[in-house]
């Protein structure tokens, strides 16, 4: 058969790409065609994202696709979570998306909590508690004196609004909209009664729609046929999309990139007491089952120290600091990746510093010594997590797939099976795009399921195999005793 290709624009929360999918009936390989920064503004009234940019970023990527070898097939979008537009009844944006890491959401989350009632929200919904979640978010809109939701007609989350400028289509994606906390998951629809209780309007949400589904052909670049798909829109829905080897159930998978997600693929969610009380996560996958996970920072404490040192006039590649951070010694420092402290961009390695000392821990004294300990409190954070997930699920897990752009870093992967103490397939590394493109195939009709989707990427990308080394967990064990006792003083 002659090449098919099939675009995929995956927005993370700090740089852009769209790579081509090229399909020669027996393997699929990715060309990347366009990769660009994703810049948080801030403006008068929030920091805020650049729309517009990222779309012209999308559309100069799908161009250069076909410069490739002919029209692709069709056309896919998935981005971070959490995040939305608002548009009126023209279609016009009313106004940029704000960034979840924007102060306005400060204490919005304890404020909806105490008014609604933390448990009824888990009830109704679901999704684990951030306070970055899009319910909140809509809260604080709703607050705004200048509120967008008095001209809303429409709600869009970030992948939504992609799709519309591409196809014409509003829509919103079921994937994306699981991770709201507005989605019913167990009837699989908007959660119209706490909707209600947060004085949200009712008509803003629209027609939910699963992976697959066809929105229509590109409409904005001229000469193009390719339809424009659906995908699993949130990244991580189309990351564990990707994972390339079926599995039993009895491993779990991890996602990692800016942020980490931890859990496993069920059929039906969780709601049990300790679920709840820890904040796991209920989200639905690309066919329609459970993303059973828990959100965690990832490498965003790596990538601000990178950033850090390169504003302080040194530029220190990242395989450069991993390779310091093999260096340094184990377990000198550690802090809580999740702590309020390190979730805003800027001068990571004195807030790091801080941190050491007010917990009476010794300070970093090279940059190594800083990603080590970035490193190794994350995958700390993972086998914190991975525990959790076996209790709550009752089930003992025999490995762990991971996928996504930190599964570059060697050491990283290393760690993360001395860690947990099993064996880690890692890759497709850019995992996301993967599962984009998987599910656009199986809408096209040039797979059947995911099983065989899945079998698909094995051939065509065999994932890395890591091994736990028996003389480095018992540090590890250890490790994490510290590092819990210290989360738990931090509360």
């Amino acid at each position: 058969m002659s090449e098919k290709i099939y675009v995929a624009s995956d927005l993370g929360a700090g740089s852009g790409r769209v790579i081509a999918g090229r399909f020669d009936g027996s393997r699929l390989r990715f060309e990347e065609t366009n990769r660009f920064d994703n810049f948080q503004t801030p403006l008068p009234g929030g920091l805020h994202w650049n729309m517009l940019s990222l779309y012209r970023n999308i559309l100069e990527g799908i161009r250069k696709a076909k410069a490739l070898g002919g029209d692709p097939v069709s056309v896919g979008i998935d981005t971070w979570g959490v995040d939305f537009a608002l548009v009126d009844a023209a279609g016009r944006l009313c106004g940029l998306p704000h960034s979840y890491r924007d102060p306005r959401l400060d204490g919005v989350m304890d404020e909806t909590c105490a008014r609604l009632g933390r448990r009824h929200i888990y009830e109704a919904t679901g999704t684990q508690f951030m306070p970055i979640n899009t319910l909140f978010q809509l809260i604080a809109e709703k607050k705004s004196p200048s509120s967008q939701l008095d001209r809303a007609a429409r709600f869009l989350m970030v992948p939504d609004l992609m799709n519309y400028w591409l196809s014409g289509t509003l829509s919103n994606e079921i994937t994306m909209a699981s991770t709201s906390q507005c989605l019913d998951v167990r009837a699989r629809d908007w959660a119209w009664g706490l909707i209600e209780e947060a004085g949200l309007p009712r008509g803003i949400f629209g027609e939910l729609v699963r992976p697959g589904t066809v929105l229509g052909p590109v409409i904005n670049l001229e000469g193009f046929s390719a339809k424009v798909v659906a995908v699993g829109t949130h990244d991580t829905a189309s990351a564990v999309a990707a994972i390339p080897v079926p599995r039993d159930g009895k491993w779990g998978c991890l996602s990692t990139g800016t942020w980490g997600l931890v859990g496993a693929e069920l059929r039906d969610p969780i709601f049990s007491d300790e679920a709840f009380e820890d904040s796991w996560t209920n989200e639905i996958g690309v066919t329609g089952g459970i993303r059973f996970m828990k959100n965690l920072t990832g490498m965003w404490i790596y990538q601000e120290l990178h950033k850090a040192w390169k504003e302080q006039g040194e530029i220190v590649p990242y395989d450069r600091m991993t390779e310091m951070a093999s260096r340094a010694r184990p377990f000198a420092a550690l802090i809580d990746p999740d702590a309020p402290d390190f979730a805003r961009a800027g001068h990571m390695d004195e807030k790091i510093a801080d941190w050491c000392r007010r917990t009476g821990q010794p300070v970093p004294q090279s940059k190594g010594a800083f990603a080590r300990c970035a490193l190794e409190s994350m995958v700390l954070r993972y086998k914190d997590l991975w525990h959790q997930l076996e209790r709550i699920t009752g089930v003992r897990r025999d490995g762990l797939n991971m996928i996504g752009g930190a599964t570059r870093n060697k050491l990283h992967c290393q760690m993360t099976a001395d860690a947990l103490g099993v064996p880690v397939l890692c890759g497709p590394t850019e995992g996301a795009c993967v599962g984009n493109v998987l599910v656009q195939m199986i809408a096209m009709g040039d797979l059947r399921d995911l099983s065989e989707a899945r079998e698909l990427v094995r051939v065509s990308d065999p994932p890395i195999a890591y091994e736990p080394n028996p003389a480095a967990m018992a540090g590890w064990d250890e490790a994490l005793a510290r590092f819990v006792d210290m989360r738990h003083n931090r509360r």
